[in-house]
């Protein structure tokens, strides 16, 4: 979830070549989009809402049919989905408009990964001095390497894909257009068009996710015409459409036995995939401008690390706020939004603190560590490649 400025810089010369229409407003300066901004805070609570139902101790198909039910599987389960796939949208968008090298890409992992080792030890060692019962061994020792041992499946398939980025964009460009189009038109029919299909094939690893989402927009803005305002309400309302059709067919499936789950909400279905990039697009039309909220808005994967910890999980969505409490009190669904409200705004002021710590410790001069890492890994490899050069030189 570490993602790039909603600062478009327009279109680079090699899509300029290929005559690739500009979508994005290019700004003249000013900062970041807080219309985009806004959107990112808009997704982690999706997010964090889509967790409390599926991380729940009370398995949400336990309680009875009726509206409380509907909107717990439908909008909170469901709108996490979404929330994932404009949460990548909004980094993809933005890593089209320049080049993507292995350096560049090698040191936004190191220093997602910095965060990463924060909160994976200040929150070990919370848990190991006020709540012993949710830290099991394997979550300690894993917690000494989040990025390497899974810790956060999104930041592990992100760095993935960052790491692997650089040779994806080259060899994107250099398909035609007709062949990329094809390649987008190839992945919408197999993860897209079946995904309306219950047990077709699916994506279930998101690094694979990211790569699926990565080729269909980059294909739409290098090569397609942009929506208009009418077309993109159209993309976000069929997708809506298509998820409140199949969640009736689900349940009334599942007063009979034969199905209890809302299939067309999975991880990368295509009602799910036009819903997020539907609303990503709306969002992208409005320029606007607000400190409050860009700066809200950096903290806004600070909310998945602390939360989405295993022993967060535990503690707050099996202990502290237990479902099966909490859907029968009145006005149960405002209730549970505003606890969700609560710890976001909480895990937004824990991150405040913690990068005011990195302001006046490593981010006073940031990434310089991977410089010199990276210059010395630079000389020894000039150092191996000389002598070979030489020789084969002297050869001639």
């Amino acid at each position: 979830m570490m993602v790039e400025s909603s600062q478009s810089t327009g279109t680079n010369g090699a899509h300029i070549k290929h005559g690739m229409p500009a979508h994005s407003r290019n700004s003249n300066g000013g900062g970041r989009n807080s219309s985009i901004e806004l959107l990112r805070v808009i997704a982690m609570f999706m997010i964090l809402a889509h967790h409390f139902i599926v991380h729940n101790g009370y398995d949400v198909l336990k309680l009875p049919l009726g509206p409380e039910r509907i909107f717990f599987q439908l909008a909170m389960a469901g709108g996490g989905k979404v929330g994932v796939v404009i949460f990548f949208s909004i980094s993809a968008w933005f890593f089209l408009d320049k080049e993507q090298t292995i350096k560049s890409n090698l040191k936004r992992v190191w220093i997602m990964e910095r965060e990463l080792l924060f909160w994976s030890l200040i929150l070990m060692a919370f848990y190991l001095v006020f709540d012993r019962a949710d830290l099991g061994m394997k979550l300690m020792v894993k917690s000494f390497m989040p990025l390497s041992m899974n810790v956060w499946w999104y930041a592990t398939a992100y760095a993935i894909f960052l790491a692997l980025l650089p040779f994806l964009s080259k060899g994107l460009k250099a398909l035609s257009r007709e062949y990329h189009l094809a390649l987008a038109a190839t992945v919408l029919a197999i993860w897209g068009l079946t995904s309306f299909i219950p047990g077709m094939i699916g994506i279930s690893d998101g690094f694979f996710g990211f790569i699926y989402l990565f080729i269909l927009i980059s294909a739409y803005k290098w090569y397609l015409r942009p929506l208009s305002i009418k077309q993109t309400w159209a993309l976000t309302a069929v997708g809506v459409g298509f998820v409140l059709l199949y969640t009736a067919a689900s349940t009334v499936l599942g007063l009979f036995g034969i199905n209890k789950g809302i299939f067309i909400t999975g991880d990368w279905k295509l009602p799910v995939v036009m819903i997020g990039f539907g609303m990503f697009l709306l969002f992208d039309r409005v320029t606007f401008h607000s400190r409050i909220i860009n700066r809200i808005a950096q903290s806004a994967f600070a909310v998945y690390l602390i939360t989405d910890y295993v022993a967060s999980e535990k503690l707050l969505w099996v202990r502290l706020f237990n479902l099966k409490n909490l859907y029968q009190q009145p006005f149960a669904i405002l209730q549970i939004l505003g606890i969700l409200l609560a710890i976001y705004v909480v895990c937004t002021l824990l991150d405040f603190i913690r990068q005011a710590l990195f302001a006046v410790t490593i981010d006073r001069r940031r990434g310089r560590w991977f410089e010199l890492l990276w210059d010395r890994g630079s000389a020894w490899r000039r150092s191996q490649l000389n002598p070979l050069l030489d020789d084969s030189a002297n050869t001639r």
